[in-house]
């Protein structure tokens, strides 16, 4: 017997349903079906729905440029096209990962004693596939500031984040995530993944305890989440606790691992941005899973055995149709609107820009970027560091990374680097233009090839 939405069986039930009655009988005949096998029934699928569906389907790709995200502003220009080359090593290794944060550097670089006076400085961390971790000043000319050493992890580092200014958690293809300092110090190893460990993120602080009796500033902690995404098809989630004792290093607490059929792409911490209540402050956990065209959204719960649960899978598909599947990656909030997440997606011909609003819980653009990207490839998108963002850029494996405007929905930036080889990672945003505290920054572009190489990218000055 076909299955029911087998073409002769939607045929047939075509014929049925508009009382084709003569020719129904010679079809059923003819294609060896039995009458009583043909259903009418309201749920059953049926040839006007699946044209409903491609119609609907076929008007959001016409029209999918015109549905732009709120606030879209005009690009704009001049954009960071001036670029930098860092030294990473004499021999050369793909970058893995860039991050740019705040961190506080020790006057020398010997040893793990942090200066008791000064601030943190913007830097560029990014580690590479010899296993290093560079440290690099965000400020020209960008010198190298810290290598830790390479047994930090057994295998390279896949993701960073610092916390504090002075802690690195870093997690790596060997499954493990350590917490260290920059004299390479291990204070906390986590080996609870049997695959990469793809990327780590961290939420906002969820609660700060000082123990009854605490005589020591060390005892009073910090609480955030950690959830580590990893290529075993799990997601773990843990409790940072991070002392405000300076000399005390963060601790990890697992809680809990969510399992999915596919390995998981990318993890988010995020406000709930749908509920306007004064007094929300609970995080959502956002995760891309492969071969899965939902954010699958998860907001925290009572129980100590599973602090998060799934309360949304949400569709990133515009229209009703339910047979496209792809992969989004690279969920990166707007720098100043943080409720708009930019993802790219793997669908084919060319790779979707899905501006995704955690207010409205609905996609608010979904542009088609002409960008080269094989099925092996991560899609990274990077926000521009102009006020508002104006566009956003996106890596390819040709060696070139464009912005696109999201008001027109067009390409109008090119960078070619990296010898034409895969950009393997972007970070975007702007840095203080100097040491002062006037607020004035300039935009910057980072990006990182399998030509081993690291691209600063600024704003040409003026001549």
């Amino acid at each position: 017997m076909p299955a029911n939405d087998s073409p002769d069986v939607l045929v047939a039930r075509f014929l049925l349903a508009n009382n084709y009655h003569e020719t129904f009988q010679a079809f059923v005949r003819e294609t060896n079906l039995t009458p009583d096998s043909i259903t009418t029934s309201p749920d059953d699928l049926t040839i006007e729905k699946i044209l409903e569906e491609k119609k609907l389907y076929d008007f959001a790709v016409r029209f999918e440029k015109l549905n732009l995200a709120a606030g879209a502003v005009d690009f704009s220009v001049p954009y960071p096209s001036s670029q930098t080359t860092l030294t990473t090593s004499l021999t050369t290794s793909n970058i893995l990962s860039i991050t740019l944060s705040s961190f506080l550097i020790p006057s020398t670089n010997k040893g793990a004693d942090l200066p008791a006076a000064g601030r943190p400085q913007t830097v560029i961390i990014s580690t590479s596939a010899d296993k290093n971790l560079r440290i690099y000043d965000a400020c020209a000319p960008h010198d190298l500031l810290h290598t830790s050493p390479v047994d930090l992890h057994a295998g390279p580092i896949l993701s960073v984040v610092a916390v504090s200014n002075r802690w690195l958690i870093t997690g790596s293809m060997a499954g493990d995530i350590a917490i260290s300092d920059l004299a390479g110090t291990v204070f906390q190893r986590w080996e609870g993944h049997k695959k990469f460990v793809v990327k780590l993120a961290i939420s906002e602080p969820i609660s700060s305890t000082s123990p009854e009796g605490a005589s020591d500033a060390s005892e009073t902690a910090e609480v955030r989440y950690l959830a580590a995404a990893s290529y075993d098809k799990s997601l773990s989630i843990h409790k940072l606790h991070i002392p405000h004792s300076k000399s005390h290093p963060p601790r990890l607490e697992f809680l809990h691992a969510l399992e999915f059929p596919q390995t998981v792409e990318d993890v988010l911490f995020s406000k709930d941005f749908a509920d306007t209540s004064p007094s929300s402050s609970a995080p959502l956990l956002i995760a891309t899973i492969r071969d899965s065209a939902y954010l699958h959204i998860y907001t925290p719960t009572p129980h100590p055995s599973q602090p998060f649960a799934l309360s949304t899978k949400a569709s990133l598909t515009a229209t009703s149709t339910t047979w496209l599947t792809y992969t989004p990656t690279s969920l990166t909030p707007h720098p100043q609107h943080p409720h708009l997440l930019a993802l790219l997606t793997s669908s084919l011909p060319a790779p979707k820009l899905l501006i995704y609003n955690l207010q409205t819980r609905a996609v608010d653009s979904a542009i088609s970027v002409p960008v080269t990207l094989s099925a092996f490839s991560t899609g990274i998108v990077a926000w521009r560091g102009d006020t508002p963002a104006s566009g956003v850029w996106v890596n390819g494996d040709d060696g070139v990374v464009k912005c696109v405007e999201l008001r027109s929905g067009e390409v109008k930036a090119e960078l070619k680097a990296h010898d034409g080889r895969k950009v393997r990672c972007l970070v975007g945003g702007s840095i203080p233009v100097d040491s002062g505290d006037d607020g004035d920054e300039e935009e910057l572009l980072v990006s990182g090839g399998f030509d081993g190489t690291l691209k600063v990218w600024k704003v040409p000055k003026e001549v």
